[in-house]
């Protein structure tokens, strides 16, 4: 691509003017110009070539390019997916196991059992619902009174 070396000049040999030394210097001066305009220019095509080809960064922000691939290239096809099953594996069994731990458990000790009223607060249990049953009986009683007691007076009125 390039020579990065810097040339070796042949020794000036002694019977060499300081005139024809001063023209092979300009030379190599005129040559390394050369080059760098030409190194330049490559530089310039190829800054516009990652500007076509590259997202567009507005100037003054630096941006690093990095082309993927690389590691890819290094793995055998299926080894990404086996790995990915791996870790997904291992995530199932961290997360499922006290999961399914904490259901056998829970099957294991059965349906809740009832709670027992003691025979003490049951037989106050039936004794209040006895005694409510006779205010109802009281009640539909005097309703019933009620009733009639209002019939025989809507009976005596046409007769007054």
């Amino acid at each position: 691509m390039y020579n990065l070396q810097q040339p070796q000049a042949p020794a000036p040999a002694p019977n060499v003017s300081a005139d024809q030394l001063r023209q092979e210097i300009q030379q190599q001066v005129r040559q390394a110009t050369a080059d760098a305009r030409n190194a330049a220019k490559e530089a310039a095509q190829a800054a516009r070539e990652a500007q076509v080809n590259g997202p567009r960064v507005p100037p003054g922000i630096p941006m690093i390019q990095v082309r993927g691939g690389g590691f890819e290239r290094d793995m055998p096809p299926r080894v990404k997916d086996v790995s990915i099953a791996f870790f997904m594996t291992l995530a199932i069994i961290v997360i499922g196991l006290p999961l399914v731990r904490a259901i056998a458990r829970r099957v294991e000790r059965g349906a809740p059992q009832a709670a027992q009223i003691p025979p003490q607060m049951q037989a106050q249990m039936e004794h209040l619902t006895q005694s409510i049953d006779a205010i109802a009986i009281e009640v539909e009683r005097i309703s019933e009174g009620q009733r009639f007691a209002t019939k025989m007076l809507a009976e005596k009125k046409p007769e007054a």
